[in-house]
C-alpha cells in the first residue's frame, strides 16, 4: 500500500482503540453517591493494582483526546489552500458531524432525565440528585449545552471534547495565519501555553487541544505524511515511550509528573502511530468497518451507562478489597462495551436513518 493509504488505515485502525481509552478514564473509579455514602474515594493500599490502573487509566489512555486533536487538524486543513469557501465548505460539513450529534445527544439527556423523574420517579442516578427537570428555567436548559460555571462541562460530559473541538474549527483561520506567517514560532507558543498548564478562563478553549490541532494542520498544510514523520523517531518512541509510561505511573502525585506526563503523551503519539503502522504495514492487523464506525456512537453514549453499571455492581462487589476494586474497574467496560456496540448494531440495521443523525453521518 502507498505511504497515503498507510496513513489513512492507522487514523481509521486508532478510532476504536482511542474510544476505549476514553473509557478507561472514566472508568477510574469515579466517586459514586449510594445512599447518601460516597464510594470511591478511599486510599487503595494495593501498590501494584494502583500502579497498574494509573498505567491504564491515567497515562497510556490519556494519549486519547490529544490524539483526537491531532488527526482533526490534519483531516480539517488542506495543503493547497484556506480560503472563504473551502472554509464554509469545512464548517458545513462539521455541521453535520459534530454539531447535530452534540445538539441531539445532550436533549436526549435531558429528555432522559425527564422520563427517569416523572415515569419511574427515579431522582438519583450514579453521581446522586438530578435536580428536578420540571422546575429548570431557560438557562438551565442552556447551561446543559453550553455551561459557563465550572468546571464548564455540558449535561453529557464527555462531549465538552466536541464543544472543545468545534470552538477551535470555528477559530481555524486564525491558527491558519498563524502556521503561515509565523510557522515554527506559532507551534512553539501554543506548546508552551499547553506544557506550562496556561489555562484561559473562558469556555471551549482548550490550550491542549489547540496546540494537537495546529501541530496536526501544520503537518497538513506542509504537505507531510504523519506516518513518514513518526518513522524518523521508530526506535527513539519504542524506547522511550514504555520508559515514560512507566515513570508517569510511578510519580503520580508528586510535584514534577506533569512534566513526565505531557513528555509521555508527545512521545507515545509517535509510538502509538509507528506501532499501528508498522502492524498494518506488515499484515499483523486489519482494518473493520464496524467498530470504526462504531467508535462515536461508544463515545457519546457510554457517560451514564457506564457509572450506573458501576454503581449498581458495588452491591455485589462492595469496594474495600482488591478483588472487588478490581471487578468495579474492569467489570463495567466488559459488559457496557458489548451492550452499547449490540444497540449500534441493531440501530445500523433497523433505523440507519436515526442513527445517522445520532452519529453526525459517519
Amino acid at each position: 500500500m502507498t505511504i497515503e493509504e498507510l496513513q489513512s488505515k492507522t487514523i481509521d485502525w486508532l478510532r476504536f482503540p482511542m474510544i476505549i481509552g476514553v473509557l478507561l478514564i472514566h472508568s477510574y473509579k469515579p466517586p459514586i453517591n449510594k445512599g447518601g455514602m460516597i464510594l470511591g474515594n478511599d486510599q487503595l493500599i494495593y501498590p501494584v493494582f494502583q500502579f497498574l490502573r494509573n498505567l491504564g487509566s491515567e497515562v497510556v489512555a490519556r494519549l486519547s483526546v490529544p490524539m483526537f486533536f491531532l488527526f482533526a487538524g490534519y483531516l480539517f486543513f488542506q495543503a493547497t489552500r484556506f480560503d472563504k469557501p473551502f472554509y464554509v465548505k469545512k464548517l458545513k460539513s462539521r455541521f453535520h458531524s459534530l454539531l447535530i450529534p452534540y445538539l441531539f445527544w445532550n436533549a436526549f439527556a435531558i429528555l432522559t432525565f425527564a422520563f427517569l423523574q416523572q415515569v419511574l420517579g427515579l431522582y438519583s442516578l450514579a453521581y446522586g440528585p438530578v435536580p428536578l427537570v420540571a422546575k429548570w428555567d431557560i438557562m438551565d436548559y442552556f447551561r446543559c449545552f453550553w455551561d459557563f460555571r465550572p468546571p464548564h462541562y455540558p449535561l453529557v460530559y464527555p462531549l465538552w471534547f466536541i464543544r472543545d473541538l468545534m470552538i477551535t474549527m470555528l477559530l481555524s483561520p486564525l491558527f491558519y495565519l498563524l502556521l503561515k506567517r509565523l510557522k515554527r514560532a506559532a507551534m512553539l507558543m501554543f506548546f508552551l501555553f499547553w506544557i506550562t498548564g496556561l489555562s484561559v478562563h473562558f469556555t471551549g478553549i482548550n490550550t491542549m487541544g489547540i496546540f494537537f490541532f495546529m501541530l496536526g494542520g501544520s503537518l497538513r498544510l506542509s504537505r507531510r505524511n504523519m506516518v513518514t514523520e513518526c518513522r524518523k523517531f521508530f526506535r527513539f518512541s519504542l524506547i522511550a515511550y514504555p520508559i515514560l509510561a512507566v515513570s508517569d505511573a510511578l510519580t503520580k502525585g508528586l510535584f514534577f509528573n506533569s512534566y513526565i506526563h505531557n513528555a509521555g503523551i508527545l512521545i507515545g503519539v509517535l509510538f502509538l502511530i509507528n506501532a499501528v503502522s508498522w502492524l498494518l504495514d506488515h499484515k499483523k492487523i486489519a482494518v473493520g468497518t464496524f467498530l470504526p464506525g462504531a467508535s462515536f456512537f461508544l463515545f457519546a453514549a457510554h457517560e451514564q451507562s457506564l457509572s450506573q453499571i458501576r454503581k449498581s455492581l458495588t452491591a455485589l462487589f462492595p469496594p474495600g478489597t482488591l478483588f472487588c476494586d478490581l471487578m468495579l474497574y474492569v467489570l463495567p467496560l466488559l459488559i457496557l462495551i458489548p451492550l452499547v456496540l449490540s444497540v449500534y448494531y441493531l440501530l445500523k440495521k433497523h433505523f440507519p436513518s436515526i442513527l445517522r443523525i445520532m452519529v453526525g453521518a459517519r
